[in-house]
């Protein structure tokens, strides 16, 4: 479908379908964002601007680099690049570089609610004031690499190294979670919508609220950005674009609008604006991406589903099958592997003979001494290799290990019984929980009686039944 961009991507009223620009992106897109009533669209290659109505296509901006970041301050689109930062204004009509010190090679941009401009760069943290005209470097935040950095309304998130941290312009910077895992604090985004925080990261989302932080794997590849419409919360990943009630995160209330990689993303004249490899995809916001999810019966493979919860438990409890059966082979030819001894041997030996005379010669009193001294010195070592064959005929070892078997396998039918007990009486309180009416007082105890069996499940398997929660609920949702 071929249409100019008047204004940025026509798309009929109230459909859920995009509409898509017909003019391939000239390189893989990074970047996508509106500035000035046109589309900038960062790639691999460089920059490349869209205006409105222009049918030629897309127009270089900024050549041979790749775009790391977009942002759009003002009057101005910051551009971030590996080699530096560059700026755009419409009354210039060209990038303009801007200086930030040596070595502060950027890697990240962020404009908060007040427009102040953060850079994340590999020797700091940097900020600008809408009213000043050069970066200065965060001082609350160590002088070493920042790699990431995100905005939701006046706060500003960092992350370096393993940790996120919190501050915003004249407010210090504190950590706020650390002793990540990689993945989960290289921000890709950050949002407010429906009274929570939620801050994106390359594998999920961290839901913030006044009860602390919550990690949420949303099961949809690396996400590349995140951008928020009242209370929808719009997901750029690898898998495709996913759209969310901001409240249910973590639910699996979400649905797929977009499928392919969705590399960019932006809001625009009440148009959610997606970059992908084929091109631009429009959104009207004016119609409901994301429909009230209603529960719908359970529709989940339980053999599939428990054979994977019993092999994890087994795993984080070391009761493996194959721990034992490597154990068996080794023992059963141990009598082949050879005892190796070692020895080392030092003499020392000092001789020493003396002998004394007197004479008497021409007058003269004359005492002769005569003394005779050796030394010797002599080492040794021996490596001796022992084979007791005898244990091919009467495995000794085996039979322990034998004996040992018997008990963990009887330890291990206990620990899956217990576990295969607690999971489908979680299935039964759930299902007692749903045919009950939405205002009955019993959901909530059956509620957390639920949660309480969940808690043991996690501490039984390593947090993997939870995980298992999070990409296939119990309860599946219509979209």
């Amino acid at each position: 479908m071929h249409r100019a961009l008047a204004p940025l991507l026509a798309l009929v009223a109230g459909a859920a379908i995009p509409d898509w620009d017909g003019i391939a992106p000239p390189a893989r897109p990074t970047r996508l964002a509106a500035h000035g009533g046109a589309l900038f669209l960062g790639t691999d290659s460089g920059l490349y601007r869209r205006g409105p109505g222009d049918a030629r296509g897309w127009s270089l901006v900024l050549a041979s680099e790749p775009v790391v970041d977009l942002a759009s301050a003002g009057d101005e689109l910051l551009v971030a690049t590996p080699a530096a930062l560059w700026m755009w204004t419409d009354a210039r009509g060209a990038v303009q570089r801007t200086e930030l010190g040596a070595g502060a090679a950027p890697l990240a941009l962020a404009v908060d609610a007040a427009g102040n401009a953060w850079v994340a760069t590999a020797a700091g943290l940097f900020e600008r004031a809408p009213d000043a005209a050069t970066f200065a470097r965060e001082q609350s935040l160590p002088a070493g690499p920042i790699g990431s950095v995100a905005s939701a309304g006046d706060e500003v998130w960092v992350g370096s190294q393993g940790a996120l941290f919190a501050g915003g312009a004249g407010r210090e910077f504190t950590q706020r979670l650390g002793g990540l895992e990689p993945g989960w604090w290289d921000l890709r985004g950050a949002v407010r919508a429906d009274g929570l925080t939620l801050i994106g990261v390359a594998s999920g989302l961290w839901r913030i609220d006044a009860s602390g932080a919550r990690r949420v794997e949303l099961g949809v590849g690396e996400i590349f950005r995140v951008a928020a419409a009242g209370e929808r919360v719009f997901v750029a990943a690898e898998n495709g674009l996913y759209a969310y009630r901001a409240a249910e995160l973590g639910s699996g209330g979400g649905r797929q609008a977009l499928s392919g990689a969705a590399l960019g993303l932006g809001i625009a004249d009440e148009r959610l604006l997606v970059a992908t490899e084929r091109g631009i995809a429009a959104f009207s916001l004016d119609a409901e991406p994301v429909p009230p999810p209603r529960p719908v019966a359970a529709r989940v493979d339980h053999r599939a589903r428990i054979a994977e919860l019993r092999r994890a438990v087994l795993e984080y409890q070391q009761l493996a099958p194959e721990r034992l059966a490597e154990l068996e082979t080794r023992t059963r030819w141990a009598g082949l592997y050879p005892e190796l001894r070692a020895a080392a041997g030092l003499d020392h030996d000092r001789e020493w003979d003396g002998d004394h005379n007197t004479t008497f010669t021409t007058g003269a009193l004359h005492h002769l001494a005569d003394e005779d001294r050796n030394g010797k010195h002599a080492y040794d070592a021996a490596v001796t290799l022992t084979w007791e064959f005898q244990d091919l005929v009467t495995p000794d070892h085996a039979l322990d290990v034998s004996r040992e078997r018997r008990l963990v396998i009887s330890l291990r039918d206990q620990v899956l019984e217990r576990v295969n007990h607690l999971y489908f009486q979680r299935v039964s309180l759930l299902a007692q929980r749903d045919a009950l009416a939405q205002e009955d007082a019993r959901r909530a105890e059956l509620e957390l009686a639920a949660e309480e069996i969940a808690a043991q499940l996690d501490a039984w398997s390593g947090g993997v039944f939870s995980r298992l929660e999070q990409s296939s609920p119990l309860v599946e949702r219509e979209p």
